[in-house]
């Protein structure tokens, strides 16, 4: 009988994998992020010790235990809001967060990611958790006033 769920920790979050090994760059991959260079990867090892985690060497997973894996961005990591950089050391932010940086209210404005020529708007979800890359970009828009009749 073969195992094909493998319990990963990645930043408090929870994952699962579908192989016994895991590699730096699937395991970026797997919590959404395309941008594999930018990123410090540490395994926990012990109860305070960190080992590093190389973008094509695999690390074994167990089926019972969850293994914990701290990943950061590298501090020169920016975001632009509004074609302003922002420094984050975050690797998972909500919109709440990022406009938070961007010293904007939640209450006011909603934040659109933009992708290219597409953008995903976070309009009605402000607690929506984004993967966050080096160079990732987003723009807010004013939430209309609404008018009571």
């Amino acid at each position: 009988m073969t195992q094909n769920n493998f319990p990963l920790n990645v930043n408090g979050r929870e994952f699962v994998h579908d192989s016994p090994e895991i590699t730096g760059k699937q395991l970026l991959e797997l919590i959404g992020i395309k941008h594999s260079p930018d990123y410090e990867i540490l395994e926990k090892t012990g109860e305070h010790e960190f080992s590093p985690v190389e973008l094509e060497r695999p690390v074994k997973l167990n089926a019972e235990k969850a293994i914990s894996f701290i990943i950061k961005p590298y501090p020169e990591a920016e975001m632009y809001v509004n074609d302003e950089p922002y420094p984050f050391t975050e690797i998972f932010m909500t919109p709440s967060e990022i406009m938070t940086v961007a010293d904007l209210s939640d209450k006011d404005f909603y934040l659109k990611q933009i992708i290219g020529h597409e953008d995903i708007t976070y309009k009605d979800d402000n607690g929506h958790i984004i993967p966050m890359h080096d160079k990732i970009k987003f723009v807010t828009c004013k939430i209309a006033n609404t008018t009571v009749s």
